[in-house]
């Protein structure tokens, strides 16, 4: 037996024959996305999606400081945007990381309406973080 690269046709032939009950074959062919927003030309954030299922994926963002100057406006284009990205995907449960200690991540993750579920040692070497969820409706 030998590990190696996975090809477009090894996906295709096991998707065709997977005893996963046919998750296999209902994979998104794109998985990862990764959005920019801007205002007059300056970047304030970028964040992204890892689709892990059909209906599930990980999101994470990041800001810049500036984005921080009008924080109402931003959280509130940023949730819309995750509903419409739930909707347009056909996703029901997206996932974020939040380091564990990190109040102002904590504080965001809520603003765009996701809920606390568990807590993750180890997640980044030694450090924790929360897993944070948001279902669709």
């Amino acid at each position: 037996m030998q590990i190696r690269t996975a090809t477009d046709a090894d996906l295709q032939t096991l998707g065709e024959r997977s005893v996963s009950r046919g998750c296999f074959s209902e994979m998104p062919a794109t998985t990862d996305v990764v959005y920019a927003l801007e205002h007059d030309g300056e970047l304030l954030a970028v964040g992204g999606i890892k689709q892990m299922n059909p209906t599930c994926a990980w999101v994470w963002v990041d800001l810049a400081p500036q984005a921080l100057e009008n924080q109402v406006a931003l959280f509130r284009i940023l949730r819309d945007y995750i509903g419409y990205l739930m909707h347009d995907k056909g996703l029901t449960r997206l996932m974020a990381a939040v380091e564990e200690g990190f109040p102002e991540a904590i504080r965001l993750a809520q603003h765009l309406g996701f809920k606390r579920e568990s807590r993750m040692a180890n997640w980044i070497g030694d450090k924790a973080a929360f897993m944070y969820v948001r279902l669709g409706e």
